[in-house]
């Protein structure tokens, strides 16, 4: 199937992304080069420290190896008789790039605006580490956190998992691990997630050519992480395959218009629906993925955050 030539009427703001994105390209097709082109622009998004959050680097010792979390905890207002409900989160990158620094620019708000903790997970990266690695540090952490939470001063009962991009597939791909075990998150935050392997969605067809987001980027990734397809319908790998979503928890997902993986989160908001797990689903009009960088600078990201922070205060205070 020919994907159609696709116009795109881009704001000014999500012409600036795409220009910065530019320039931040990497030099050549090397690993390290991606790695570094990508932590200058995530740099360029993020503004200095202001001192009015503690933030903390931790390790936790895994069976074989250590997996790095950084934890950011309110300074403003003392922590709640339960302790500090808090995001577990999950950074975007298509499983290759990104680590602690790269989401700092959103983590910290998310923190401060909510007064609210929120632990960010150092998951191995392919393709140095294939599948299932990324999923099963994310999965650790989480197991982490909810025995050892009173250490942080967390409610161990008030734990969000969220990501975004290929760590919105991570965080669906936990909950769905987490079904009928007594031990599921309190709510499931995504961000224009990609949660299939099969790439046969419309939009996959439609925005195959989308700007700072492409189908074949999008195998691309895949593929580094999960070279061998046998395993591509593997649930953790490819969440929306699931047929059983009955012990999922409340669930806010949002997409960008512009976006190869939007239909990826619409299916799965609807097959939330069918099972009969609240959830809200959010759709950016005329952003791009990524674009989740300007939600200072863009009304329409703004909206996202806005709606997302929204959902998670409703989810935290349900008792």
């Amino acid at each position: 199937m020919t994907a159609p030539n696709t116009q795109y009427v881009l704001s000014e703001e999500m012409q600036s992304l795409v220009y910065w994105s530019s320039v931040y390209s990497p030099a050549d097709s090397d690993l390290d080069s991606s790695r570094a082109a990508y932590d200058a622009m995530c740099r360029h998004y993020t503004l200095p420290q202001d001192g009015k959050i503690d933030i903390e680097d931790h390790h936790l010792e895994n069976a074989d190896h250590t997996v790095d979390v950084r934890l950011y905890r309110p300074k403003a207002v003392p922590a709640p008789v339960k302790g500090w409900p808090c995001v577990l989160y999950f950074h975007g990158g298509g499983f290759v790039v990104g680590g602690l620094d790269s989401h700092e620019f959103i983590l910290s708000y998310i923190c401060q605006d909510l007064n609210i903790a929120v632990l960010s997970v150092d998951y191995r990266l392919a393709p140095e580490h294939h599948f299932p690695a990324a999923h099963d540090d994310c999965k650790f952490a989480y197991t982490w956190l909810k025995t050892n939470a009173a250490q942080w001063n967390i409610d161990a009962n008030n734990i969000i998992i969220a990501g975004d991009s290929a760590g919105g597939n991570l965080a669906a791909a936990v909950a769905v691990a987490l079904q009928h075990t007594g031990q599921q998150v309190k709510g499931l935050v995504m961000i224009y997630p990609m949660l299939t392997t099969r790439f046969d969605l419309p939009a996959y067809t439609v925005h195959a050519q989308a700007p700072l987001l492409t189908r074949a980027d999008c195998e691309y990734y895949l593929r580094e992480y999960a070279p061998d397809d046998s395993q591509w319908d593997d649930l953790r790998l490819a969440p929306l395959l699931a047929n059983d979503l009955s012990d999922m928890p409340e669930s806010f997902i949002a997409v960008a218009e512009f976006d190869p993986v939007s239909d990826d989160g619409k299916y799965f908001a609807e097959k939330l629906t069918q099972a009969g797990i609240e959830n809200h689903f959010h759709v950016a009009k005329g952003v791009l993925h990524g674009g989740l960088r300007l939600m200072r600078d863009c009304p329409e990201v703004q909206k996202l955050y806005q709606d997302m922070l929204k959902s998670i205060k409703q989810m935290i205070e349900k008792s």
